[in-house]
């Protein structure tokens, strides 16, 4: 891996869409994905809760003139509680954005059952009952939503399949809400990114041979950053993005199609 790819670099994108004025929740705020969108969406005007249990959303928060909103979103009342605590702030929910994700790395038939527990819990399940409980605000704004998937959503990737089942979970349950909540205004959409450079990568990626056969199946030559992701998740988020809805967009350098 290159010293440049250490580092996200600055998005160099022109906003996609115009967002002040708008109250957009991320969640997974403090993790390299979730603050580079909470980073694009704050550049473009909007008002970011950076949710999450990591104590570092708030100096995410900091960083974006926003808020942090701390705790684990599958106690029973959470969700609920970070939707009432950011319309209390700000008066209102436009984007809500589910990035919050944990990955276990393990055989399939060896993941112990805790564990299958959290994944479900953290990347499924809190992004429903989050959906649940801004759906009345999201509908009054004629609101956005954008969940980040995986391109393990729907193909099938050893030692990660538990994860990517829950992926494959989410990317339905996009698909569905977008059928369900087109009607009330409500646009919901999904990022599914390719090999991001983020702490939870790193390990494997920084592993050579790894690095080396999945840099070669890229065709635009390098890895992402979080900014690489963030500036789709803006696009989705905004008006450019106000006849796209149901949609599923790979951002993986063309990986995917290789």
């Amino acid at each position: 891996m290159t010293s440049s790819q250490d580092a996200p670099r600055p998005s160099t994108a022109s906003p996609p869409g115009e967002l002040s004025g708008r109250t957009a929740i991320v969640t997974g705020g403090s993790g390299g994905i979730g603050s580079a969108i909470a980073r694009a969406l704050s550049a473009r005007g909007a008002t970011v809760a950076v949710v999450d249990a990591d104590d570092r959303a708030r100096a995410v928060a900091a960083d974006v003139a926003g808020f942090a909103v701390l705790g684990d979103l599958t106690a029973a009342d959470a969700p609920q509680r970070v939707v009432d605590q950011v319309v209390a702030e700000t008066g209102s929910l436009d984007v809500l954005v589910n990035a919050a994700g944990i990955q276990v790395r393990t055989a399939a038939v060896d993941i112990a059952a805790q564990d299958w527990e959290r994944l479900l819990s953290v990347n499924l399940t809190a992004a429903y009952r989050l959906t649940q409980a801004a759906v009345k605000f999201l509908t009054a704004n004629r609101g956005s939503i954008v969940n980040i998937v995986s391109l393990s959503s729907d193909r099938a990737v050893a030692g990660i399949v538990p994860y990517g089942a829950t992926k494959a979970g989410l990317l339905q349950l996009t698909k569905g809400l977008a059928v369900e909540l087109g009607p009330q205004g409500i646009r919901v959409n999904a990022v599914a990114p390719g090999y991001v450079v983020t702490p939870m990568t790193a390990e494997k990626l920084g592993d050579p041979e790894f690095h080396d056969r999945v840099m070669s199946r890229i065709p635009l030559g390098r890895l992402a950053d979080g900014g690489d992701v963030a500036d789709v998740v803006s696009f989705l988020a905004s008006d450019a993005a106000r006849y796209v809805t149901g949609a599923v967009l790979p951002v993986d350098g063309g990986y995917s199609i290789t």
